[in-house]
C-alpha cells in the first residue's frame, strides 16, 4: 500500500514539474528588442518578459503586438491614443482630445520621448481618430522609429501583452549590460 502511494506521489510530482513551464508559457514570453525604435526605454540587444495576460492598455503602457504588414514580426510600441480618442501632433508635442491651440488643452507629459537620432520620414504632426477598439501607438524615439503615424492604429486583436522586465541586455559589442540586467520597463 505505502509503494502504491509513493508511486502516485511520484506520478504527480512528475506531472506537475512537466506542467509548470507549460502554465508559465501560457502567461510569460521572452523577446529580444531588435531595433532602436524604443530608445531610450528599451535598447537593441535588450530581451524583455511580456506579461501576455494583459491585454487592455492603459495610455503610456508599452505594448507587443503583431505587425499587420507582417504577421511574423512583433513590434513593441507605447501607448498615446485611446479608442474613441483624438490624437492631434503638433510638432514634438501629443495632444489627446484637444487642438493645440485650443485655450486649456495640454500636451501629455512624455518623459520618455527621445528626438536625438535625425528623422527616418518626414514630419507627421496632424489629427487622428482612434477608432474604437484600436490604439494610436508611437515609438519612443519618434525620430527613429516607425508607429501609427506612419501604419495606422492598432486593434485590440493584434496585442500579445505588455512588456514589464528586462531580463537580459547585451551591446552591440557582445558585453553584458549588468544595470539594464532585471530592470523593470514602465
Amino acid at each position: 500500500m505505502a509503494r502504491a502511494v509513493w508511486l502516485v506521489f511520484l506520478v504527480l510530482l512528475i506531472a506537475v514539474v512537466v506542467a509548470i513551464p507549460f502554465g508559465i508559457r501560457q502567461r510569460y514570453e521572452g523577446f529580444s528588442v531588435p531595433s532602436a525604435s524604443m530608445v531610450p526605454t528599451l535598447l537593441p540587444g535588450d530581451y524583455i518578459l511580456v506579461d501576455k495576460s494583459v491585454r487592455d492598455p492603459a495610455r503610456g503602457d508599452l505594448i507587443v503586438f503583431v505587425d499587420a504588414a507582417d504577421a511574423t514580426q512583433l513590434l513593441v510600441k507605447r501607448v498615446v491614443g485611446l479608442g474613441g480618442e483624438d490624437v492631434h501632433l503638433a510638432g514634438r508635442q501629443v495632444f489627446v482630445d484637444c487642438a493645440p491651440a485650443t485655450s486649456g488643452c495640454q500636451a501629455l507629459a512624455e518623459p520618455y520621448a527621445d528626438f536625438t537620432d535625425k528623422p527616418v520620414a518626414p514630419d507627421k504632426s496632424g489629427m487622428w481618430h482612434v477608432p474604437a477598439g484600436r490604439f494610436f501607438v508611437m515609438a519612443d524615439n519618434r525620430n527613429a522609429g516607425e508607429d501609427s503615424r506612419h501604419y495606422g492604429t492598432v486593434r485590440w486583436q493584434q496585442i500579445t501583452g505588455r512588456p514589464f522586465l528586462i531580463y537580459w541586455s547585451s551591446d552591440p559589442a557582445g558585453g553584458i549590460r549588468w544595470s539594464r540586467v532585471g530592470s523593470r520597463i514602465h
